[in-house]
């Protein structure tokens, strides 16, 4: 497993971050929480409030190298989301994804993976782990099979010989030109219905864990104007994007995601497959969309909460 950092097992049925997540109460019961990794934890500060994307170095080493090494240098603070698209996605960074110029490298195309993974070498083997893989969905639209790795959604060709992440609500990639090595420095987060149609053709390289009430409040664009906001005070703008590693201990916010690997998971899983609840004039049919399933998240410390809108 790519996360080395705690799990815990909590016994509570109702947490703040659970509230709007649907899960059963059984589910809920044997929900396995694991606290992200603060090495691949951002902290996007906008005006309308915090959001907190979590990286994934597994799918996207190279760009999430390079989006490191931008928040170190403070990179993003006082840019904007200037291409923002009611319904598909909001696009943010220095614009150079509308240019031909890229003052940062540009970077490889990092669509997929080999799949399953092997180590590199022999000190990596010492402990390797496969990668987890639980399962969703066989055959849908776009792939051949869907489920959860690691908590993102993914996907694996029919050979089962690639496996790559998912355009779903929430996804953050990196935004390109025609060309496939063309991503540089802006970024988009996925802020309607799942583009799927997307998947293998840009780089996906993290997750909104926090905040997409706060992402769905960024200031949308003109839709005949392809989303592209002119005007500054019609933006939404970044004041601080940050490696939570990088804060100070006061600052960090414990937010704990639900591991995707867990029976409380699978459980979940299947409640959202099968639906018997009375609601249900008509029963639909047992299948189940890899984004039709958001992964719980909470915050540990209510105290903390006031920080998210500082």
């Amino acid at each position: 497993m790519r996360r080395s950092s705690r799990v815990f097992v909590l016994r509570t049925l109702l947490w703040a971050g659970l509230l709007a997540q649907s899960v059963s109460v059984h589910a809920q019961d044997n929900l396995i929480w694991i606290e992200l990794d603060p090495e691949d934890t951002v902290y996007l500060q906008l005006q309308e409030g915090m959001v907190v994307i979590e990286l994934n170095p597994d799918f996207a080493p190279k760009t999430v190298e390079q989006f490191k090494k931008l928040l170190e240098e403070q990179f993003y603070r006082g840019l904007s989301f200037y291409r923002v698209i009611d319904g598909f996605v909001a696009q943010g960074g220095d614009e150079s994804d509308l240019g031909d110029e890229h003052p940062v490298p540009m970077l490889e195309a990092e669509f997929e993976i080999d799949w399953p993974r092997k180590p590199k070498d022999k000190d990596e083997a010492k402990d390797w782990a496969p990668m987890s893989w639980t399962p969703v969905q066989k055959n849908d639209l776009f792939a051949a099979q869907t489920g959860f790795i690691d908590g993102f959604p993914a996907a694996r060709d029919k050979a089962g010989n690639k496996a790559w992440l998912t355009h779903c609500p929430g996804a953050v990639a990196m935004a390109r030109n025609d060309d496939p090595d063309t991503g540089s420095t802006d970024f988009y987060i996925v802020i309607g219905q799942a583009p799927r149609y997307l998947d293998r053709n840009l780089t996906v390289f993290g997750r909104v864990v926090w905040g997409m009430d706060v992402v769905q409040r960024i200031k949308r664009g003109p839709a005949n104007q392809n989303g592209i906001i002119e005007a500054d005070l019609d933006r939404s703008w970044i004041k601080r994007m940050r490696l939570a590693s990088s804060v100070d201990a006061g600052e960090l916010l414990e937010i704990y995601v639900a591991d995707t690997n867990s029976k409380g998971f699978t459980d979940l899983l299947k409640s959202r497959r099968n639906r018997t609840q009375d609601f249900f004039d008509r029963k639909p049919p047992k299948v189940l969309d890899v984004c039709q399933v958001p992964v719980p998240a909470r915050l540990e410390k209510s105290s903390t909460s006031r920080r998210l809108n500082q």
